[in-house]
């Protein structure tokens, strides 16, 4: 796959000058969509026109009220579960997320959340505050690392909702993990459901990178545990991407490509309907060959 070669320096500050203006979330006049589309060989399209997007609300197609094509600054926690079933993938992990960081763009902001190693089992999000400045990223990245423990994935991704949920424009969170969730007895569970839940309200894109583990059995041959499916479901839901990893020496190839999709993709808007409930999104693309990945759900808002 050709790498997706980004616009000059002074486009990408143009487009940014020029989305800046139109950063809103979905409100109760208008549904904010964003659609990756790739062709057959699985490349990005980012020169599509408006004319050819259609998108249905319940089946029923909508008018388009707005749309761009433009490079658009995203805020994202890059979540890295450093628990015991995922601990000898920690160094490719970390070598993955720094390829990410490199790639953002000046406007884009970053934390890191981190779980289940030296943090003692808690869900510690750093720095303090969303940041462009990618040293301070990457010097986050670099910490020692532990050696493992529990595993409160969705707890993770909760908080890093909630550290996502005061900011305007696009907020994405980027999970690399088994999926596997084993939180501490003393910690408070979160059903997936309730996250589910929390990103269509919120509006939160997640993106997951989903590992296999390798599980030792007492007096058994070795098995190979999946990637827990709720990864996938969650990503899809939220109209993000889910990749499954089985080499991590591909890892760096799968961060630029997650990079790449979230600086191009498309950006859309049609009217909600206005019963409080949750309903489906489609959007598709009249050109034959090509296809798109958004957000499934919308919450109406009430009559």
């Amino acid at each position: 796959m050709k790498p997706l070669i980004l616009p000059a320096v002074a486009a990408v500050l143009l487009s940014l000058t020029h989305v800046d203006a139109f950063q809103f979330r979905s409100t109760t006049d208008q549904v904010y969509v964003y659609a990756t589309v790739h062709d057959k060989s699985l490349r990005l399209v980012p020169d599509l026109k408006q004319e050819d997007f259609v998108i249905t609300d319940n089946g029923k197609e909508q008018p388009i009220t707005f749309f761009s094509n433009d490079v658009t600054p995203f805020s994202v926690v890059v979540i890295l579960d450093r628990s015991g079933s995922m601990y000898k993938h920690q160094y490719a992990i970390r070598d993955g997320a720094m390829s990410f960081i490199v790639r953002l763009l000046g406007e884009d902001k970053a934390r890191i959340a981190s779980f289940g190693n030296y943090f003692g089992n808690r869900v510690v999000i750093s720095p303090p505050n969303f940041t462009s400045n990618k040293a301070d990223l990457i010097d986050v990245l670099q910490a020692p690392i532990g050696l493992g423990g529990a595993s409160p994935v969705w707890i993770a991704v909760d908080q890093s909702i909630t550290a996502l949920s005061n900011l305007t424009g696009r907020r994405v969170v980027l999970l690399f993990s088994d999926g596997h969730d084993e939180p501490m007895p003393s910690m408070v569970p979160v059903k997936m459901k309730d996250i589910i839940d929390r990103t269509r309200r919120t509006e939160v894109m997640v993106y997951a990178l989903g590992f296999a583990d390798v599980e030792n059995r007492q007096g058994k041959d070795p098995r190979i545990r999946q990637p827990n499916p709720d990864l996938k479901r969650l990503a899809d839901d939220s109209g993000g991407g889910y990749f499954e990893v089985s080499d991590t020496t591909k890892l760096g190839e799968t961060f630029t490509r997650v990079a790449e999709e979230l600086h191009r993709q498309y950006w859309l808007a049609f009217t909600p309907a206005r019963d409080g409930k949750v309903h489906k999104i489609s959007v598709k693309i009249k050109q034959p060959g090509m296809t798109t990945r958004s957000r499934q759900t919308y919450l109406a808002p009430g009559g």
